[in-house]
């Protein structure tokens, strides 16, 4: 089923500011009526919003943090994408039922055992549920089982501990699976896009920290083509091991005749929050990044479930949320949030911790859920000013009744991650060596 979105091409003109009285401003100025002489021009949300944006890639630190919705705009010629939670609990379905060629019982099953109800039907076919309230009962479950059950129940293969076992894994390697949609040929311009105008920033002031609860590859794809150099934790030996100190590494430029040594430009830090697709943890507890198949490597992910507060305390994901805390409480901190719905509390919490206690953090908040979709598909046109309340997910809400007090360092705009990085000012004033690079740049696209 197609909205205003569906198909709609990245642009800043997309975007809309929530004002101080609580109404979404287009972007576009609207002039004046010319038959109707009480009417006045109305300037639009663009100069405000492009000063905002202007001061945040000039701030002494940058970060961003994105979530699951700035993967949707990733194409494939495959159609491969983005799972939504409906695509997760389709997939963990299939997964777990590819050996019955008859019904899907076996994971209705459970369903019915640790929820009580199955997802309504529409149109005859049975809706996806909650994922992540499906695995979190599930996981709850199991503990309990374990608790009361003997050795030998434990160990039973046709027990029903280890059918749930069974079930739970099946499930998340579905997850893994269906996160997996990012290769070489896969479009990628937004994220492409926001590297390119964040290498930009001079050597001399703190890396970009990117945030992302994201399984997926794409930051490091984009990075690679771009010839970005990321810090992400991982040793640059034959087997990259996780290490929090590299972290405090950076990469420089030492010509082989002298001892002078430069800052090299375009270096990003990369923090993965809920782990990624290509990190294995071996069986002494080191976290390295393979892609391999082998048993022996378990996968390093926080799968959607309620338990994810407690998980984020394990390593390395304690190391990652460390570096996110800190960095929301340094000085002149600019934080640019895409995709992420404010559904996890552990990152959310400390987001409003931050505004309450940084008096110089800056955030700007993106989201296309904002407004409803019909009233942009409003015809002729949706007004200049729209009036469709405030947020009301817990601290979206927060923020816009920050927004309604007039705090300055808030700003909520209606739209997508990639409309936020069409919008994001260039930097000007590239070093010799940055324009040779975007020359470069222009030749590799045009050959493409």
């Amino acid at each position: 089923m197609s909205d205003f979105w569906t198909g709609k091409p990245s642009a800043a003109e997309n975007l809309r500011l929530l004002t101080r009285e609580g109404k979404w401003l287009a972007w576009e100025d609207q002039e004046a009526d010319p038959d109707n002489p009480s009417s006045k021009r109305i300037a639009g949300a663009k100069g405000r919003v492009n000063e905002v944006l202007t001061q945040a890639v000039h701030a002494t630190n940058v970060l961003t943090l994105l979530g699951s919705g700035a993967s949707f705009c990733v194409k494939n010629a495959d159609l491969r994408r983005a799972p939504s939670m409906g695509d997760l609990w389709q997939a963990a379905r299939e997964n777990v039922c590819k050996e019955d060629l008859i019904d899907d019982s076996r994971f209705e099953s459970i369903v019915l055992d640790v929820i009580g109800t199955l997802p309504p039907e529409k149109d005859g076919e049975r809706q996806p549920g909650d994922i992540e309230n499906l695995l979190s009962l599930c996981k709850m479950k199991l503990e309990l089982m374990e608790v009361k059950a003997k050795e030998v129940e434990k160990t039973d293969p046709d027990g029903p501990i280890r059918k749930l076992k069974i079930f739970i894994e099946k499930a998340e390697g579905a997850i893994l699976e269906k996160v997996n949609f990012v290769d070489q040929a896969t479009d990628l311009p937004a994220h492409r896009g926001l590297i390119q105008k964040f290498a930009k920033r001079a050597v001399d002031k703190p890396r970009v920290k990117v945030f992302t609860t994201n399984y997926d590859l794409c930051v490091e794809e984009a990075a690679s083509r771009l010839s970005v150099v990321l810090v992400d934790g991982f040793s640059h030996s034959a087997e990259q091991r996780f290490n929090r100190d590299h972290f405090q590494h950076d990469v420089v430029r030492r010509q082989p005749s002298g001892t002078k040594a430069d800052y090299i430009d375009g270096v990003f830090h990369l923090y993965k929050l809920h782990g990624s697709i290509d990190w294995r943890r071996r069986g002494d507890g080191v976290v390295i990044r393979s892609r391999a198949s082998d048993p022996a490597l378990k996968p390093v992910l926080i799968y959607p479930r309620s338990t994810k507060y407690q998980e984020a305390f394990e390593i390395p994901y304690l190391d990652m949320f460390a570096a996110f805390q800190a960095a929301l409480r340094e000085p002149d901190t600019a934080l640019l949030i895409a995709g992420f719905g404010f559904a996890d509390d552990h990152i959310s919490a400390p987001i409003w911790s931050a505004l309450e206690s940084n008096l110089s953090l800056r955030l700007i908040l993106v989201d296309p859920s904002f407004i409803p979709a019909v009233k942009l598909d409003a015809y002729p046109a949706p007004d200049h000013l729209l009036d469709v309340g405030l947020p009301t997910r817990k601290y979206q809400n927060r923020m816009a009744r920050l927004v309604a007090e007039g705090d300055p360092r808030v700003t909520l705009l209606n739209g997508r991650f990639e409309d936020l990085v069409d919008a994001i000012p260039a930097i000007t004033g590239e070093s010799d060596r940055q324009r040779l690079q975007m020359r470069l740049d222009q030749i590799r696209d045009a050959a493409v």
